[in-house]
């Protein structure tokens, strides 16, 4: 008898729940990925993500080996797959930590029927999420929260600080034989024929040690500052561990547990540094509540007010924005920043947002798949509530009328210009001959639009 442990977004050997619970027993561990990306339809990983997700494996593979753990990589459909090698194996349980994607959670169900169906017992573990979304809902109305305020009151006050134990156990000396369905990491194909990702090295380690490493350096040198510098593109004034939280590489709990001392105990003084930054891993929580209750808004506006027919289609506008040509010195180098490392300070990323979706029109949608393909954090539950939250039609939103000024914003979070002109530099402005857009007219342009599209459905 075998135990399965089935890594998705967990892609990390400390802190993980499934993994620790295979270490407390004594059967052969059989560790596998399965690459199955028509099962993340219409949302399979961009080219970004798949430069992070093949090299955060290559890591997990070598540390799963320490433990004496062989980590099996396979590319296909994981309803079919995960049974046959259960069976293969002879396996009495397959434990995995679920994914908080619709697609994925349908996914997930009807896996485990089938397995206990054939007598093998499964243990999914919610790790990924800090609460019960399905639980966690309105005092009185039993409803979904819509506005984040009420939610992050909620959860802070209900939010347990606990040390997070790991084990140290070592697989037993069995290794299961590779099944004859295993692939070589390189089989999977997740690297883009197109060489652009190569750069992305040059910026960036996936990996559990690697986000460890960010988590601690942050604390101990930048948490201080958070408050204040969070929103300046050119300091170092966040963790940047969205790509290694995204991955599993760490946990949100993990983070969550090292903030501990500092909340409670107001270790050095930082507790209102840390309630700053806990408050955003809670907003990242509010964008998986959001997507777990409201499924259609991967695809559709949440206010139904700005569907159909109210954005505008402009291909050759969207590629200007793409290319970091848009002749507005910030939002160009936010959009020049995404393409040399695959991420974007948030700040910007608002800038750029309000940028194309209200001073341009264009579709939210058309900005969320640029950023899909681009982005080594890209994740749909962020990456869906942001776009809408700044395009104004979706939960929580800012109201439509707030419209991002770029050089109001630029003048006030990056006044020297330090962000600007690291990433638009004299070897590439010549790019840009003038503005895309008059910031003033195509706002009041904007607001008309809302106003007319306000009026014309109410009558």
């Amino acid at each position: 008898m075998t135990t399965i442990v089935w890594f998705q977004r967990d892609l990390r050997v400390s802190c993980n729940p499934a993994l620790n619970l295979a270490l407390q027993g004594d059967a052969p561990i059989v560790a596998v990925y399965v690459h199955s990306p028509e099962e993340d339809s219409p949302w399979q990983p961009g080219a970004a993500s798949r430069w992070w997700l093949h090299h955060s494996l290559q890591a997990l593979a070598r540390d799963l080996e320490r433990q004496g753990i062989r980590l099996q990589f396979f590319k296909a459909n994981s309803l079919d797959l995960i049974p046959r090698i259960a069976a293969d194996y002879g396996a009495s349980s397959v434990l995995w930590t679920e994914r908080h994607e619709p697609f994925r959670r349908d996914c997930e169900s009807v896996l485990e029927s089938g397995l206990k169906r054939h007598g093998v017992e499964v243990v999914r573990f919610r790790d990924e999420l800090l609460t019960n979304p399905d639980q966690f809902l309105t005092t009185g109305k039993s409803s979904p929260y819509r506005v984040f305020t009420p939610f992050y009151k909620r959860l802070r006050k209900q939010l347990q600080f606990e040390t997070l134990l790991t084990s140290e156990r070592r697989a037993s000396k069995q290794k299961p034989a590779p099944h004859s369905e295993a692939l070589t990491l390189h089989q999977l194909g997740l690297l883009d024929s197109f060489p652009w990702h190569e750069k992305l090295g040059r910026y960036w380690v996936p990996a559990e040690a690697s986000a460890l490493q960010r988590l601690q350096g942050f604390v101990e040198n930048h948490l201080r500052g958070y408050p204040e510098q969070r929103d300046f593109p050119s300091s170092a004034g966040t963790s940047s561990l969205s790509p290694h939280l995204h991955f599993g590489e760490i946990s949100p709990r993990q983070i969550v547990s090292a903030l501990q001392p500092y909340i409670q105990l107001d270790m050095n003084g930082l507790s209102r540094a840390a309630e700053a930054w806990l408050r955003q891993l809670i907003w990242r929580e509010f964008s998986r509540y959001v997507l777990r209750h409201f499924p259609t808004t991967a695809a559709e506006s949440m206010d139904g007010r700005f569907e159909p027919g109210f954005w505008k289609n402009d291909e050759e506008s969207l590629g200007r924005w793409q290319r970091g040509e848009t002749g507005i010195a910030i939002v160009d180098a936010g959009m020049r920043q995404l393409w040399e490392i695959g991420w974007m300070h948030n700040r910007v990323r608002m800038l750029t947002a309000s940028l194309l979706t209200k001073n341009l029109g264009i579709d939210w949608r058309a900005g969320a798949e640029w950023f899909w393909e681009t982005l080594v954090d890209a994740d749909l539950a962020n990456n869906t509530m942001g776009w809408q939250w700044v395009a104004g039609c979706g939960v929580d939103a800012a109201p439509y009328f707030r419209l991002f000024n770029p050089l109001v914003q630029a003048k006030r979070f990056d006044p020297d210009q330090v962000y600007i002109r690291r990433w638009v530099t004299p070897s590439n402005q010549e790019t840009i001959v003038k503005p895309i857009v008059d910031l003033t007219d195509s706002r009041n342009q904007a607001l008309e639009r809302y106003r007319h599209t306000i009026q014309s459905r109410r009558n």
